[in-house]
């Protein structure tokens, strides 16, 4: 279903891609994002929000006199925080804004609140902290549910700002969505979590409560955020007995299904072993007729393998290249390596020696060569390769 933004004004209906803007004489449209997925708890939320816009929308049409009848949506005062001042204020009620010094102790706090004396109401207060204070980020995420976009930004906190995970306050808003990409994009608010819960403890020992705590905008209106520590809300005595009721359900399908399988293991490994008893004496027949062959054999393997040109070629080259002042101890060879050992008077032109025969190739030392007091002599170590010879 392909997106459609509608707006009635006093021209009519306007259609464009995207969203629905509702208005009718105010200039406070209802946005409706049609590609955000809806949850059946998330549904009176909705109703309430959309109930309290329709009454708003129809007291501009109604007479003064009757506005009265209809019931007003409750109102929230906005708290904006500032360095050693809060702004109170009401909503739409800028011109009576109140500033209060919050270095002052909480009795000093509510005397102020007292002496000013607002005429908009406190019970519901939202909390804006200033843009200073808070890192906003905007990401590309995969189309999830809302209630999923915290729990999968928490685990790119360290990448996304320089806090830990347990040390930020994170709230997201979502920007945009495409469902033909399957994408959304949101905007990513990170904040210290110490100064915000002293904040709130401070506000909560004057008695208010922060009905959400959001951040200044480039305007220095709430920027529709909300900061706050998410919990579970308490469900009642029946969905809990249903929770219960299924996961005792589940242990028992668990407990029969493991008892199922163990005695459908137990039968089948049963099955394995009379299979195996029939089959043990002619398995150790052939085990022991392969026995006797592989005895029979062996000698011409060991014959066939040896080759005694191998090893005396290279020897008897050394011997020929190697000068008379050197005195081999070790000779070890392995395919086309050799490695040998001994002492020389000088153990340097040894490797000049070698590498002139045809026969070696790659000559290097493999260790420091050690002088030998006793001897007067050096001990060396070498590697070499044998030139034309298959590993």
């Amino acid at each position: 279903m392909p997106d459609l933004s509608l707006v009635k004004g006093q021209a009519g209906w306007i259609a464009a891609p995207g969203e629905w803007n509702l208005s009718f004489v105010s200039d406070r449209p209802l946005q409706i994002d049609l590609n955000s997925p809806v949850q059946v708890r998330d549904v009176p939320a909705l109703l309430q929000k959309a109930m309290w816009w329709w009454v708003s929308e129809m007291s501009e049409l109604l007479p003064g006199f009757s506005k009265r009848v209809l019931p007003k949506a409750p109102e929230s005062a906005t708290l904006l925080v500032g360095d050693g001042t809060w702004h109170i204020s009401g909503a739409g009620r800028t011109a009576d804004a109140i500033s209060i010094d919050s270095s002052q102790d909480d009795r000093g706090v509510v005397d102020q609140i007292l002496n000013a004396a607002p005429n908009f109401p406190l019970s519901q207060m939202v909390v804006v902290l200033p843009a200073e204070q808070v890192l906003r980020r905007r990401v590309d995420l995969p189309i999830m549910p809302e209630q999923q976009l915290l729990s999968a930004l928490e685990l790119q906190v360290d990448r996304l700002t320089p806090f830990k995970p347990e040390n930020v306050r994170l709230a997201v808003k979502v920007v945009a969505r495409d469902a033909v990409d399957g994408k959304l994009t949101a905007d990513c608010a990170f904040t210290p979590r110490a100064p915000v819960d002293a904040l709130e403890e401070r506000l909560s020992r004057i008695g208010f409560k922060a009905s959400r705590i959001d951040v200044a905008g480039d305007d220095g209106e709430p920027a529709g955020f909300d900061l706050r520590v998410h919990e579970m809300v308490a469900q009642g005595p029946r969905p809990f007995v249903m929770r219960a009721a299924l996961t005792l359900g589940a242990i028992v399908c668990w407990y029969l299904a493991g008892v199922l399988w163990d005695v459908a293991r137990q039968q089948q490994l049963d099955a394995w072993q009379s299979r195996i008893n029939e089959l043990r004496p002619a398995a150790n027949a052939t085990l022991a007729m392969r026995q006797r062959l592989e005895a029979l054999t062996e000698p011409f393997d060991i014959a066939r393998r040896h080759q005694p040109a191998a090893l005396l070629a290279p020897l008897m080259e050394m011997t020929h290249v190697i000068p008379d002042t050197a005195r081999l101890t070790e000779f070890e060879s392995s395919g086309t390596s050799v490695a040998i050992a001994g002492l020389a008077a000088d153990a340097s032109s040894l490797i000049t020696a070698l590498e002139k025969s045809p026969q070696f190739k790659d000559v290097k030392f493999r260790s420091q060569v050690m002088r030998r007091p006793e001897s007067n002599k050096e001990r060396f170590e070498i590697s070499l390769t044998l030139e034309g010879r298959k590993p």
